[in-house]
């Protein structure tokens, strides 16, 4: 027992400090890169104050940890080894892996510094399509700064490997118990690789993790670059390739009607066109909140006093991708989300750039993992000026596998809410499996989880009403996907019908308005009631338009597509490209439409 105590108490004091050392040495080195980038782009930093610097660092130290524990695997693996041999140079061992990653990891910061005072915008993988001509990615550089570049670059490097042959000692310490030296550095290795996904928590590194303002320089200056551009790589899917069906030409011509959209309107929906909105996102919504009126009975009365879109279906069958659909005017696509990549969320037509234009204020509610998809990075790419995520609820009692129960979210607090006119957005989560609510009115755990969802609605609306809110106010709310119920699949047409409901007192009467269209539509139609420009939403179309006709609409489930139309629906699987039996009729050509709207999906999200 005394010898186990002993090479314990040896691997703290020789082992652990060393190990240590080189940790912070890493860490150090990405905190001078954030002063050093503020520095570089000192023209975009004009009004930084010294507390938000300090913001800067403190929220980019999540990612900075994250990249350090990237850099530490080759330290530790190494150490493991060279326990069982005498006379080790560590410090000579570990000099080569020193000079390396110092390279890598200043040749990333220095790129993503000098280039972003000319694009305004991080280094990316999708960037990486300039390498393959040299001349176009550094066309923004004088020759005399990019021989610069190399100076620094060499400066940079000889310091960081200094710096950590420094924190490194010569000579390898020796250890009575090798085995049990190296089960403790087997164990660290799994710490690291805690260290290196970000923590226990579901969401893993994204992005995301760092965004904290407003302003996105600041959130771009605590973005790690190596790490961006590592993340970004598993992300940046070679979409203008992935399916390529038509030539150009013949793609226009099949397309270009698809998603043709006009401003004017054959009905005025509002009172008002400036009024306060708020958005709730109903988690797995769909077509059991209309299963029967048993279910979410209040949402049932509401249709009743507002406008009812009936035949309205889901872009897609996730939350990321519902997401983008809704507040983006942008199609799910079945085989990656565009919310995770960083790179191409910020430009994105977006509800909240349109309504900040406006001058509106803009909040983003929800109550489980904000960062969960790099989630809290898109809101704040595409506009949102506050997002509050599940730390803001760390005071409900009732926490779910997922977060804050929605009786928490739809708590209204006016203080919370931003300054009027407002778009406010809540996404509820408590209609999500394993459907666990404080709530027991239905037999069914599904159903019962609905219901739960549509009594914290009642709340809220009763809330609004009795702050005097609910008059000027126009509430929307709509499904981020459905969820598929009884004998429906998740690739089912039925699955992917959802309700969308305008109500409050900024809705001049009721209306059920029956056109068939996409979750993505709502956007347009929106945007044309207010009077609001809304021809950069290229996927979004105004349904309220006198020379709106329904066309095709498109449901995206993983690896695969439902097209939809007034003759029927056809369900496409893109593994194989064989049309899977339809659920109904179906035209003879709907393969090539179907074919035809997936290239034009993934070329145009290309060009982001």
């Amino acid at each position: 027992m005394c010898g186990f105590t002993y090479i314990i108490l040896f691997f703290v004091k020789k082992y652990l400090f060393t190990i240590l050392r080189l940790y912070l040495s890493f860490l150090l080195v990405f905190v001078l890169q954030k002063l050093l980038f503020l520095a570089v782009n000192f023209s975009y930093a004009d009004g930084v104050t010294f507390k938000e610097v300090l913001l800067v660092l403190w929220h980019g130290l999540r990612l900075d940890s994250v990249a350090t524990s990237y850099l530490m695997v080759v330290p530790l693996l190494i150490m493991a080894v060279a326990l069982w041999f005498k006379h080790v140079n560590l410090r000579k061992l570990l000099s080569w892996w020193f000079v390396l990653a110092s390279l890598i990891v200043t040749i990333a910061f220095l790129a993503d510094a000098m280039l972003y005072n000319f694009w305004g915008s991080k280094l990316d993988a999708a960037d990486f399509i300039y390498a393959k001509n040299p001349k176009d990615l550094f066309a923004s550089l004088s020759f005399w700064l990019i021989l610069l570049a190399f100076v620094v670059i060499a400066l940079l490097t000889l310091g960081q490997v200094l710096l950590l042959c420094w924190s490194t000692p010569k000579n390898m310490p020796r250890v009575k118990i090798r085995w049990l030296g190296t089960v403790i550095i087997v164990l660290l290795l799994g710490v690291n690789f805690i260290g290196m996904r970000g923590g226990v928590q579901e969401s893993t590194a994204n992005p995301s993790y760092v965004y904290f303002s407003k302003n996105q320089f600041l959130n771009h200056a605590a973005l790690n670059p190596a790490f961006n551009i590592l993340h970004s790589m598993t992300k940046n899917e070679d979409l203008a390739n992935e399916f390529v069906f038509y030539a150009p030409e013949m793609l226009a011509k099949m397309t270009d009607e698809v998603y043709e959209s006009h401003p004017d309107i054959v009905d005025t929906l509002l009172t008002t066109q400036h009024p306060n909105i708020i958005l709730v996102i109903w988690e797995g919504g769909g077509n059991l909140m209309t299963a029967n009126d048993s279910v979410a009975p209040f949402f049932t009365r509401l249709k009743g006093e507002g406008v009812y879109f009936s035949h309205c279906y889901a872009n897609n069958f996730r939350t990321d991708r519902g997401l983008v659909s809704i507040l983006n005017g942008w199609p799910g696509l079945p085989t990656t989300s565009v919310m995770k990549m960083s790179g191409r969320c910020k430009y994105l037509p977006s509800m909240a750039k349109h309504l900040n234009a406006e001058g509106y204020h803009t909040a983003f509610y929800y109550g489980g993992d904000i960062d969960f998809t790099n989630m809290r990075g898109y809101l704040f790419e595409t506009g949102y000026a506050m997002v509050k995520g599940g730390e803001s609820y760390a005071w409900a009692p009732n926490q779910s596998k997922w977060g804050a129960d929605d009786e928490y979210l739809l708590t209204l607090n006016p203080n919370v809410l931003p300054e009027t006119p407002f778009f406010a957005t809540y996404l509820t989560l408590s209609s999500h499996e394993p459907w666990v609510v404080p709530y027991h009115r239905l037999v069914d755990d599904k159903a019962n989880a609905f219901a739960y969802t549509d009594s914290c609605l009642y709340n809220f609306v009763q809330n609004l009403k009795l702050h005097g809110l609910w008059d000027d106010l126009l509430m929307i709310v709509v499904p981020d996907h459905g969820v598929a119920y009884g004998d429906a699949y998740t690739y089912s047409v039925e699955t992917s019908r959802i309700p969308i409901l305008w109500v409050g007192g900024a809705v001049k009467s009721p209306k059920v308005v029956d056109k068939m269209m996409n979750q993505s539509d709502l956007v347009a139609t929106l945007m044309a009631q207010m009077g609001i420009d809304a021809t950069d939403f290229v996927f979004s179309r105004n349904v309220l338009s006198a020379s709106y006709q329904p066309s095709l609409i498109m449901h995206a489930y993983k690896n695969g597509v439902n097209l939809i139309d007034t003759c029927g629906s056809t369900r496409f699987d893109i593994v194989n490209g064989n049309v899977v039996p339809a659920e109904k009729p179906h035209r003879p050509d709907a393969t090539a439409d179907i074919k035809a709207l997936l290239q034009r999906v993934y070329s145009t999200t290309s060009e982001l």
